[in-house]
C-alpha cells in the first residue's frame, strides 16, 4: 500500500501562520524527503547548489536562485556540497485573504488557490529576480529580528512579491490543490527511499530498488541517475556514510564496528568510500567535527545588530 506523503505539520500559529526555515550541509548531506504540504512555500538558495525535485522532475538551484512551491506539489529538497545552504518560507494561502471582496481577492488572490500557482523557478534572467531576492532576504531579516509590527511588514513585502510576479507575467496555470492526485512514480520514489533508509544496514541490490519502482533493472538504473543526479549504488553509499558521521559524532564506538554496523561488509571499502565522500578519514572526521546538533534543520531565530540596520534599511522602502 502506497503512503502518505502529505505533511501535517502546522508552520507558525494560528494568527501568524507564516514560518521561516534554514539548513546547511557542512559535513552531512542534507535531505528533506519527498512530501506535500497545504502551504505555499518559497525556498531562496543562500549558497552553493540546492536539488529540487517536484513530482519526480530535478532541478538544480544555484545561490540566489528562487523557488516556489505550490499547494499539493511533492517535493524534496538535497544539499549535497559542503557549505551549500537554503532557507524558506511555508505559510497559509488563506493568510492573504482580504476580509472584503475586491478585485484583488477575485483577480488574484482566489485563482492562486484554484487555478493559478507561483513559477517553479525564478533565476537571474527574469527582469523582476533581483526584487524579489531583495525581498525574500529582508523577510528572513524581519523573522529573525522579529521588530514591532514584523508580522505586518512581512505580509505587505509577500504582497509587493505578488505584485512583481504579476507585472511580469510569471504565474502558471495549475491543478488545484484539493484535486492533486499525485503520479505513481513519485510515491514509489518515496517508498524507495523510505526501504534504504530502513534498510540500509543490510545488503540491498539494484535488484530490489528496481523491484519497488516496478522497472527493469537497466531502466531502473538509468531512471535513478537522471532522477537523483547520482548511480543507485552512489546513493546507498552516501546514505550509509552520513550514518556513520552521526554515530562517529555521537557514540565512541570503534571505527570498525560502525563501519559494519552502517551496512559496509568490508571495512577498507567503507574507509575509501568515507573518504572519496567526506574528503577525510573517519578517524580525522571524529576529531574535527562539532556535534551534529549544529546541522540540524530548524526553524531561524536570534539576530544581530547588523541584521536589525537592515530591517531599519527595509522600513524605509517599504
Amino acid at each position: 500500500m502506497a503512503i502518505d506523503l502529505e505533511e501535517k505539520k502546522s508552520h507558525g500559529t494560528d494568527y501568524f501562520p507564516f514560518e521561516c526555515y534554514g539548513a546547511q550541509a557542512e559535513s552531512n548531506r542534507f535531505i528533506v524527503d519527498y512530501h506535500w504540504h497545504r502551504q505555499i512555500e518559497i525556498i531562496c538558495v543562500d549558497q552553493g547548489e540546492l536539488v529540487l525535485m517536484v513530482e519526480g522532475e530535478t532541478h538544480v538551484g544555484q545561490a540566489g536562485d528562487i523557488f516556489f512551491i505550490n499547494p499539493g506539489q511533492v517535493h524534496q529538497l538535497v544539499l549535497e556540497q559542503n557549505n551549500s545552504s537554503y532557507f524558506s518560507f511555508v505559510f497559509e494561502p488563506d493568510w492573504l485573504d482580504f476580509k472584503q471582496a475586491d478585485y484583488v481577492q477575485d483577480a488574484l488572490l482566489n485563482p492562486l488557490k484554484k487555478t493559478l500557482g507561483f513559477p517553479l523557478k525564478v533565476t537571474s534572467e527574469q527582469t523582476c529576480h533581483q526584487i524579489l531576492l531583495r525581498d525574500i532576504r529582508s523577510i528572513k531579516q524581519i523573522y529573525v529580528m522579529q521588530p514591532d509590527c514584523y508580522r505586518l511588514m512581512i505580509k505587505i513585502l509577500l504582497y509587493k512579491m505578488l505584485l512583481m510576479l504579476e507585472t511580469n507575467q510569471l504565474f502558471v496555470p495549475v491543478t488545484p490543490a484539493a484535486t492533486v492526485t499525485h503520479s505513481l512514480t513519485t510515491i514509489r520514489i518515496r517508498e524507495l527511499t523510505d526501504y534504504i533508509a530502513a534498510h540500509y544496514q543490510e545488503r540491498i541490490s539494484l535488484e530490489q530498488g528496481a523491484e519497488i519502482m516496478h522497472m527493469s533493472p537497466k531502466y531502473f538504473s538509468s531512471f535513478f541517475v537522471k532522477t537523483f543526479l547520482v548511480s543507485f549504488t552512489q546513493y546507498i553509499n552516501h546514505y550509509r556514510v552520513d550514518q556513520a558521521c552521526v554515530l562517529l559524532k555521537t557514540t565512541d564506538l570503534p571505527i570498525m564496528e560502525i563501519a559494519f554496523e552502517t551496512g559496509f561488509e568490508n571495512f577498507s571499502y567503507f574507509i575509501r568510500k568515507f573518504k572519496e565522500i567526506r574528503g577525510c578519514t573517519p578517524k580525522e572526521y571524529r576529531k574535527q567535527r562539532a556535534p551534529i546538533a549544529g546541522e540540524a534543520s530548524q526553524a531561524i531565530v536570534g539576530g544581530t545588530g547588523e541584521e536589525f540596520r537592515k530591517i531599519q534599511a527595509v522600513l524605509e522602502e517599504i
